[in-house]
């Protein structure tokens, strides 16, 4: 594997970090890094159209690997005890705001004229895993190209949009970390995002909205293999055919976050007092400037224009979904955070 295709990314990355980074010192603290991390790369890539074949192996690098290798080394410093006490919980709210997620999208996709596989696609990537559940789920439903792009389009608007928005609102709400961690955790799709806005709004914010975050990535197992379960009802119930119709069957393997396993081992080994505090302090310290640096990226890789391109009835339904996960997530744990 050539290492230098992604060196041009990943040194726009620790550019952004460290421009970042100084303007944080400059403003009031509030701001933070990763908000102007992000901010600056949406800004970068809109005003020049940055080289996507250049810089785009690097951004890619920072978003999918280093993210995880920082969510792993936060496991150093939490214990299965807060797991139970916060993962539980979050739980419970994760697989309502799924369920409801999913009825919404299917209800306002059908009176707009959505078609099945794009309801489909969108319900997956707003309500369990962003994009990675849209790109999972494409093949399983034998999704066209046009319907793909739509809902790839339409997730990272939301999820962008909320890195901004929820910590204003958490802000003029005097959330608690935990009750905000909960709500960014259940409620933004990515865990890129998820992770943006905890740690905007605070470290220990970010913390629990990781938590939470893993814990409803695990089930983009189930979810996956329910978007198929509803496309082969949906095709048996549209054909004459008796035969089945064959489509690709998920590879659980590559479905399941594996990146999870790395965050429990070393949270185990931390439950068991087993990581100095020393040395745990430098691991967390390491996973924030990872953190910063991978969520440098979140910003190069949102392009306005194609906005024009996704139309009014999708865009409307994700809207409608997305605020009914955001005020539904933020009520239920308000209640039980």
């Amino acid at each position: 594997m050539k290492t230098e295709k992604y060196l041009p990314g990943l040194a726009m990355l620790v550019a952004i970090s460290a421009l970042a980074t100084l303007a944080a010192m400059l403003l009031p603290e509030y701001i933070g890094s990763v908000f102007i991390a992000v901010l600056l790369g949406i800004l970068i890539n809109n005003i020049f159209n940055i080289d996507k074949d250049k810089f785009g192996p690097g951004i890619e690098l920072g978003l999918k690997k280093i993210l995880k290798l920082a969510i792993i080394l936060l496991g150093a410093g939490i214990s299965f005890q807060e797991m139970l006490a916060i993962g539980g919980r979050g739980l419970l709210v994760v697989v309502l705001i799924i369920s409801g997620a999913f009825g919404l999208t299917f209800l306002l996709g059908s009176l707009l004229g959505i078609n099945f596989k794009q309801k489909l696609l969108i319900a997956a990537g707003l309500s369990i895993c962003g994009n990675t559940a849209v790109v999972t789920s494409a093949p399983i439903i034998e999704a066209e190209e046009e319907d793909i792009f739509l809902a790839v389009g339409i997730v990272p608007i939301f999820g962008v949009i909320a890195v901004f928005l929820y910590p204003l609102i958490g802000g003029l709400l005097a959330l608690s970390d935990n009750v905000f961690g909960a709500w960014a955790g259940t409620a933004i799709n990515d865990t890129s995002q998820v992770v943006a806005a905890g740690f905007i709004y605070s470290d220990a914010a970010g913390r629990v909205a990781t938590l939470i975050k893993l814990t409803r990535n695990v089930l983009m197992v189930p979810i996956i293999l329910l978007v198929g379960l509803l496309y082969n009802n949906n095709n048996s119930s549209e054909t004459d055919s008796t035969e089945p119709k064959e489509n690709s069957r998920p590879d659980l393997v590559k479905i399941f976050p594996t990146f999870i396993l790395g965050f429990l081992f070393l949270a185990a080994v931390n439950s068991l007092g087993l990581i100095p505090s020393v040395l745990a302090e430098n691991l967390d310290s390491l996973a924030g400037f990872l953190i910063l640096l991978a969520l440098s990226g979140i910003g190069l890789q949102v392009e306005i224009r194609n906005i024009r391109r996704i139309g009014f009835a999708p865009l409307i339904t994700g809207l409608s979904v997305a605020i009914f996960m955001a005020a539904a997530s933020l009520l239920i744990n308000f209640l039980i955070f």
